[in-house]
């Protein structure tokens, strides 16, 4: 049986430890896939404007017969709407996508900016992402009026690491209410996830089993996660999906398979000794690193690196990014 465990926002709201994420879910699949969620007992569903799939999310809300008032609901400004100018719009897309006339918590995504504009994904004619030069604190500043107007009940940022944050608290004049980072036992992040403990934020995290990225061995598929869920009569998903709870921090797990979607819901407590097993899988593995951007995101790679990559992506880009 699930806990229905919840953590408290900064702005005294209560998120739901375990949601639903709609990553990488075909518009047709997830409206099901989110009735599903709802109907198994989920009250947090993670969306994002380029899931492109937000309309059919809100379909899915609706099939399910859950009040809106009991679902805790997240959005995301994409990386081409970051100019001051652009965040309250690209809020008002979400909503009427989602059928909603507010948002629980409203992220932006990326501290990278992309050039404005209808493409989610602009290339210039050699297909190298094109940047803007938007720092994330004038972004921050427009969505902080967000909170003024109702459409977002508490805001916050996604793939921000413990320096971006840093800058960010400097200037703001609301504390992020979270931050969203991949976080499973491969990539445990923990100077992350005590820094934003001690500044009031929570700590969500994506791809909590790991992900097909980049073609490599999940998380999930790791044996000691898998005799770890043996020993306790659980299934991998419902380790990991625990192991992130017990350490203090939100976990978004996602399919769109029905009794996948209802068994990585049922969390439980795990022992000291087998926290421990998982705990020591640590290898700082990040599946989600998007460098063919062109963008230090997570400043590990180096710039000169990361501008390399970008140029040698080119090529491919302009058949993979066509959107």
């Amino acid at each position: 049986m699930a806990l229905n465990r919840t953590f408290t926002l900064n702005t005294g709201a209560k998120i739901p430890a375990v949601g639903f994420g709609t990553w990488q879910a075909a518009p047709k699949e997830v409206e099901k896939a989110v009735e599903i969620a709802l109907k198994s007992g989920y009250r947090h569903i993670d969306c994002a404007a380029i899931y492109r799939n937000e309309a059919e999310v809100g379909s899915g809300i609706q099939a399910s017969g859950v009040k809106r008032e009991d679902i805790f609901i997240t959005g995301k400004l994409w990386n081409t709407k970051h100019r001051p100018e652009d965040v309250e719009a690209a809020l008002d897309k979400t909503l009427k996508d989602l059928g909603t006339s507010y948002v629980d918590l409203y992220l932006m995504h990326w501290p990278c900016a992309f050039k404005p504009g209808d493409k989610w994904f602009p290339l210039d004619s050699e297909g190298v992402f094109e940047l803007d030069d938007i720092e994330p604190s004038t972004t921050w500043t427009a969505m902080e009026a967000l909170l003024q107007s109702g459409k977002a009940k508490a805001i916050g940022v996604s793939n921000f690491n413990v320096s971006r944050l840093e800058s960010l608290l400097s200037t703001c004049k609301v504390v992020p209410a979270a931050n969203q980072v991949e976080a499973h036992p491969y990539l445990q992040q923990p100077s992350l996830l005590e820094f934003c403990k001690n500044k009031g934020i929570i700590l969500e995290a994506y791809s909590p089993l790991g992900n097909n990225q980049t073609g490599e061995p999940r998380t999930v598929d790791d044996e000691i996660v898998h005799k770890v869920g043996k020993k306790l009569g659980k299934d991998p998903g419902q380790v990991l999906v625990s192991w992130g709870v017990q350490r203090g921090h939100v976990v978004l797990p996602k399919s769109v398979t029905a009794s996948r979607i209802a068994s990585n819901f049922q969390d439980f407590e795990i022992p000291a000794e087998e926290m421990a097993e998982l705990n020591a899988l640590e290898r700082h593995k990040r599946f989600n690193f998007p460098a063919r951007w062109g963008y230090d995101i997570f400043q590990e790679a180096g710039e000169e690196a990361v501008k390399r990559i970008a140029k040698e992506a080119g090529e491919e880009n302009k058949t993979k990014f066509t959107v």
